[in-house]
């Protein structure tokens, strides 16, 4: 174990099979526990099942779930759906890491840090630094070939204490130096400029509704940039799911995955798969429904239904 990893209780590490095709499944919006209670039963064994098939479908290296898992009332409650969540996602069979969003609400913290973190195949280490925290993932020697930063977006998205948490990263992350090792940031609640890389004609994909930004008032990216990400996807807006390079930044929507969340009738629930090369930092990704069906846009595809009052 390289010693800096050793040092750092926010860096999780996952050896690969094949660094030169890594592939990350990305499921955001579960929504276990939403609607009515009497369909709580019905709805988290149909999402369980897609989240299943999805893994059957895509062979994934590692899972990666990008916020709100379960819901956010009653208060007496959140803490038994969280637990309830947490073990159907240890149960998977993958390694699988965890990104807050801003629906997954609890009163113990610490001891829902404690059971992600030691749930079986879990990568998360956020428990010691509020949620945010690092993915090295490794060849067989050892060597970190991808990194992905973890951020907690909170019910706010990006502003200050993340700023400062990824401004305090050091160059050298357990072993990945910036600059030299392909870095992406995961999180829920998207950057302003997700909005601005539609609007220019940049992305392609399809847009339903408008942007959920929170109080990120745009100076994330750069904070991002100067960390050595090159990418970042997230979550928080069911019916979006697209992509588009601004200022180098590729800024990437994730399908929404649960049955239990909004959007189905416009965007078919599914996830989003990532194949990733560390030895030339580049990447792809395609969204993927649960029967196995793939999708990507083409060069000039562009389906933009979202409510003008809404713009």
């Amino acid at each position: 174990v390289p010693p800096a990893a050793a040092d750092l209780p926010y860096v999780s590490r996952l050896r690969v099979r094949n660094p030169r095709s890594v592939r990350m499944l990305q499921l955001t919006d579960i929504h276990m526990f939403a609607g009515d209670a009497s369909y709580y039963e019905v709805m988290n064994k149909k999402t369980m099942e897609d989240v299943a098939a999805l893994i059957a479908a895509t062979k994934p290296d590692l899972v990666i779930f990008t916020g709100d898992l379960w819901r956010d009332h009653p208060p007496e409650e959140v803490d038994n759906y969280a637990r309830h969540v947490i073990g159907q996602c240890g149960g998977l069979g993958v390694p699988w890491a965890y990104v807050w969003g801003n629906h997954d609400q609890v009163g113990d913290r610490a001891a829902i840090n404690d059971l992600i973190t030691k749930a079986p195949n879990s990568l998360y280490r956020g428990g010691v630094s509020d949620g945010n925290y690092v993915i090295n993932l490794e060849d067989r020697h050892g060597k970190v070939v991808w990194q992905f930063l973890c951020i907690n977006t909170c019910t706010t998205g990006m502003v200050a204490p993340q700023q400062a948490w990824v401004k305090s990263l050091p160059d050298d992350i357990g072993g990945g130096r910036r600059g030299d090792t392909p870095r992406m940031a995961a999180f829920h609640i998207p950057l302003k400029q997700y909005g601005t890389v539609w609007e220019n004609g940049t992305a392609r994909g399809i847009k339903c509704e408008g942007i959920g930004f929170g109080e990120e008032d745009g100076s994330s990216l750069g904070v991002l940039k100067s960390a050595g990400v090159k990418a970042c996807f997230c979550g928080h807006d069911h019916v979006n799911d697209y992509s588009g390079v601004i200022d180098g930044m590729d800024l990437i929507y994730g399908r929404a995955t649960g049955r239990g969340g909004y959007g189905a009738l416009q965007v078919r629930k599914g996830g989003k798969l990532y194949t990733l090369d560390g030895r030339t930092g580049k990447y792809r990704w395609e969204s993927v429904l649960p029967d196995g069906t793939r999708w990507v846009p083409g060069p000039d595809e562009r389906v933009d239904k979202t409510p003008r009052d809404k713009r």
